[in-house]
């Protein structure tokens, strides 16, 4: 033989992966070395070198063994190329979900930094740019069986509309539940999108009345409180709804009572 092989020590170094690797794939008659010598030395070929990134790329991209088994015992160039396409589609999906999750820890990074640098008793009006939120159905008045259904049919909303969100669920409450200390009624339940559809519901830019409520949600109503005498000590005139938004929740911290909701409250134009 005039070629010059490598063997499978030298060859299992240079596609990056150990010899058992070899060994396995030729046993299962995947991918065969070129040579075998008198005394069972495996040789491969430089011209392998492609197959084998190539079944290397197949099963990172979730194909079976088996399955590429069957791809290189029938390839021709047209199954090549469909092969391609279909796993470019798998690849594309993937690289979306993944930017996706990127989407979700730069959100989480932002939530967890503003929270930790919080002022947890000042309230203050604060101008605040357009926001569009993705809304539930009207939650108001539901049972508590209503209200996991409604939950349910949200996120399958999310999910199969692959809608790009800050992935926090919080709340819209309007200001007269608050006032009469039916905190719990939510109107909807909403989070952030960058999708600009009828379906979305625009948080006008605008001035707003700005606080926190530190600890768990059965004291939420006392933080409201506190907002609500503010306002009516700075002659502040609401609007309709109040949003919370959970910055520190269960996701990063144990205790109820460390947890830390952001509430804004519409103030009327």
């Amino acid at each position: 033989m005039n070629e010059k092989l490598l063997s499978c020590g030298t060859f299992a170094k240079i596609c990056g992966v150990e010899k058992h690797v070899l060994f396995h794939y030729d046993e299962i008659n995947l991918f065969k070395p070129i040579y075998i010598n008198d005394k069972g030395y495996r040789f491969y070929s430089y011209r392998q070198y492609d197959t084998f990134k190539v079944i290397l790329a197949l099963k990172k991209l979730g194909m079976s063994l088996k399955d590429i088994q069957v791809y290189l015992d029938k390839r021709t160039p047209e199954l090549f190329l469909d092969l391609l396409e279909q796993q470019e589609n798998k690849l594309i999906e993937y690289i979306n979900e993944m930017q996706h999750i990127h989407e979700l820890i730069k959100s989480y990074q932002t939530f967890t930094t503003d929270a930790l640098n919080a002022d947890y008793d000042e309230i203050k009006v604060e101008y605040l740019a357009e926001t569009r939120l993705l809304l539930s159905a009207n939650l108001e008045n539901t049972t508590s069986k209503d209200f996991a259904s409604f939950m349910n049919d949200y996120t399958t909303f999310i999910e199969s509309n692959q809608i790009i969100t800050g992935e926090f669920v919080g709340v819209m409450t309007k200001i007269e539940n608050i006032i009469n200390n039916n905190v719990t009624n939510y109107s909807y339940l909403f989070t952030t999108t960058n999708n600009s559809t009828q379906q979305t519901f625009v948080k006008k830019a605008g001035n707003y009345l700005c606080g926190y409520h530190h600890g768990s949600e059965n004291k939420l109503y006392d933080s409201y409180l506190k907002m609500l005498n503010y306002a009516s000590k700075h002659k502040i005139t609401l609007g309709q709804y109040a949003f919370e938004e959970y910055i520190i929740s269960d996701i990063c911290e144990r205790s109820k009572n460390h947890y830390l909701t952001r509430i804004t409250i519409e103030i009327a134009s």
